[in-house]
């Protein structure tokens, strides 16, 4: 046993009471156990500066609060496992406006620094793990949020829905996501808008937001469809009503109109790699094709259309679908047949 002299003050006495109370005024005892305490606070603290600094911040009390969330049915537990499933089945659809709010107060935050500073406070309180930051990309001055630590699927959520606010209530758009495996960096343009999400936040993380919608809206409808295209491999044309009707008369439908509106602009203004571009997407969702390549070779430019018609007047139905396209755009071209191959010529075109 050493016995050693200890000076205290008052203020240090009164906070070794609840151990005098629990060792009947016996200070030896009451200092072993406030020793065994100290012990247990330093464990994953490189000095005793640093564990001050974390039990005097608003971290410490993060147990006491999320007892009391769980307790007023708040909040819930989870493992990580559940929610990394959930996270992962629902990426690309857009996270609900009354969660974002909830999550960042919309009443509370009037700026990009502020909406920081609101994240990494609630990131402590809620041990999210998460540190958001804002950096200044060097090459063009972009500014840059960048997230990092914390589970990568809660990471991912955190990043959307803020994100989403950003749109929302500060008047930003998101330019470019890039994901690393311990960080997130979001790319910020001005964007001002007061009913839509921004196109940049739809982009990166809202891919396939309406398309879930109309699922959920027709269900019977679409569970009905994909089961037919699996059914048969996708080997179903799909075309609106009017280029139909105007097949089963025995024409060929104008669609020049789609090109236009994929474009937003007249179908004359569209330029040839354009206009290659949208043909890939018209053969994609109607299936009237199988596949659709662009070479170019001396000087020319070919646009080859592979398809599995046999039928010899579908296959000119089908070379006169695009001709009409290119025709209306005024592009001079050439056209050849050879088996299930359509090829497009166009003589000294960019």
């Amino acid at each position: 046993m050493v016995r050693k002299n200890v000076s205290m003050e008052d203020t240090h006495l009164k906070k070794l009471r609840p151990f005098l109370d629990k060792n009947n005024g016996n200070l030896s005892a009451a200092i072993r156990d406030a020793i065994e305490l100290a012990d247990a606070a330093l464990e994953g603290h490189e000095s005793v500066e640093d564990a001050l600094e974390y039990f005097t911040e608003d971290s410490a009390k993060y147990p006491e609060m999320r007892n009391n969330l769980i307790e007023n049915g708040e909040c819930i537990l989870i493992s990580q496992l559940s929610f990394r499933w959930f996270i992962e089945n629902t990426n690309g659809i857009l996270v609900a406006d009354e969660l974002v709010s909830e999550l960042f107060n919309p009443y509370r935050i009037k700026s990009l620094p502020e909406l920081l500073e609101y994240m990494n406070k609630r990131s402590t309180n809620h041990g999210w793990g998460i540190e958001a930051s804002l950096i200044n990309w060097e090459e063009d001055k972009t500014e840059v949020i960048m997230l990092e630590h914390g589970e990568p699927s809660l990471r991912a959520f955190i990043a959307e829905a803020l994100s989403i606010f950003l749109g929302r209530y500060l008047s930003f758009d998101v330019s470019f996501v890039q994901r690393k495996s311990n960080s997130i960096l979001i790319f910020l343009k001005d964007y001002k808008s007061d009913t839509e999400i921004p196109p940049g936040i739809r982009k990166n993380f809202g891919t396939l937001d309406y398309t879930f919608k109309e699922i959920k809206s027709r269900p019977d409808f679409w569970i009905t469809l994909v089961e037919r295209y699996m059914l048969h491999r996708y080997e179903r044309i799909n075309l609106n009503k009017d280029a139909f009707e105007v097949f089963l008369s025995g024409g060929v439908p104008d669609i020049t109109s789609f090109f236009e509106t994929f474009t937003g602009k007249a179908i004359w203004e569209i330029p040839l790699s354009e206009l290659f571009v949208i043909c890939d997407e018209v053969i994609s969702v109607t299936q009237l094709a199988s596949e659709i390549e662009r070479t170019s070779e001396g000087g020319n430019m070919y646009l080859k259309i592979r398809h599995q018609f046999s039928d010899e007047k579908v296959i000119l139905k089908l070379v006169e679908l695009f001709s009409k396209v290119f025709r209306a755009a005024g592009y001079a071209f050439e056209v050849k047949t050879i088996s299930n191959l359509i090829i497009f010529e166009f003589a000294g075109a960019s």
